[in-house]
């Protein structure tokens, strides 16, 4: 007999084995990659203080566990708002039992499930031809790079130094907070979140490196970087300067910035030296804005919207789309 319903906590190793052999089967994994873990569905929620089971959706068939999906709660600041959405994740079927539309059955009942919960709209990474046909449409916002020489007088004075997952869990909070709650898309992170999720190691990753630039003492702001790649950003004050930090730590190579920021190009603009003739005639720099894959979304027909307006999920991406909407990569399911 077949039955959808939510996944009881004492079902979590058996849910675990059933995401492993799925996202497994048939794949060269190697050492170490995260999907070589059998227990990376376990680690992942384990991590997420936002997870309930109930969270999960799965499909039984005779006691069995064969087809899965997680809805993982992320509530998102909109312009000083805050709406409940999902990420959707975890998505999966059992090898034996894949080509019967499980999936498909198991997606709608998800977004009964989110309405049911009062989310506005729900995401997910994946292709477009697998998840279009039940509703989840693509969305694109722009990156920022940036090939600049910066003004030798900022950045100057400053301190930069990696944040202490315990002693600046404070610092963090405030500055992610008062610079992303008027932005569009990023989550709305507790401490517990931060320490849990955000700042915690995994066996397959390090801890990541998010580092607090400081003057005399007082936060100006904080970056998370790999190599020349600004997987996230945020400034309380003297923006320029940090910008211009950020930019010499690339070693006068072109730094890509996730998000396009408010008034980050006109920022950008005042931090740059002017180049000399021979450097504008030869490599003249400048700023590009490149689109970006921000996955695949779907309205969800909720009572009492936070955002209002919106009919179906057109409106949707478009209003994500003209609002610059930026999520961090630490967020996604």
């Amino acid at each position: 007999m077949e039955k959808i319903r939510p996944l009881r906590e004492e079902e979590y190793d058996e849910h675990a084995e059933l995401v492993y052999v799925s996202y497994s089967h048939e794949r060269d994994l190697q050492p170490g990659e995260m999907l070589a873990h059998r227990d990376w569905w376990i680690t992942g929620i384990e991590r997420d203080p936002y997870y309930e089971p109930e969270q999960t959706r799965v499909l039984e068939i005779d006691g069995r566990l064969v087809a899965s999906v997680t809805c993982f709660y992320r509530p998102s600041y909109v312009g000083g708002e805050v709406v409940d959405a999902g990420c959707i994740g975890s998505v999966c079927t059992h090898p034996d039992h894949r080509q019967k539309g499980y999936v498909r059955r198991l997606l709608a009942e998800a977004v009964e499930w989110m309405t049911a919960q009062g989310w506005q709209w729900s995401f997910l990474y994946g292709r477009e031809e697998i998840y279009g046909g039940s509703g989840w449409q693509m969305l694109a916002s722009y990156d920022v790079i940036a090939d600049l020489r910066p003004s030798c007088e900022l950045g100057q004075g400053i301190m930069d130094r990696r944040a202490n997952p315990e002693r600046d869990i404070g610092v963090l909070c405030d500055i992610y907070d008062s610079f992303c709650s008027e932005l569009t898309g990023p989550t709305v992170r507790s401490e517990e979140y931060w320490r849990q999720r955000v700042l915690a190691s995994t066996p397959w990753a390090g801890a990541p490196q998010y580092r607090i630039v400081e003057r005399n003492g007082t936060p100006l702001g904080y970056y998370n970087m790999e190599g020349t790649r600004v997987r996230e950003l945020a400034w309380v004050q003297d923006a320029q300067d940090l910008l211009a930090h950020i930019i010499r730590r690339a070693g006068g190579q072109p730094v890509r910035i996730t998000g396009r920021l408010p008034m980050l190009e006109d920022l950008l603009r005042n931090v740059a030296e002017m180049p000399s003739q021979a450097e504008c005639f030869d490599r003249p720099g400048g700023l590009e804005l490149r689109e970006t894959y921000r996955g695949l979304w779907r309205l969800h027909p909720v009572r009492n919207p936070i955002v209002r307006g919106l009919t179906n999920t057109h409106d949707l991406t478009r209003f994500l789309r003209e609002r610059d909407y930026v999520m961090w990569p630490a967020d996604r399911a």
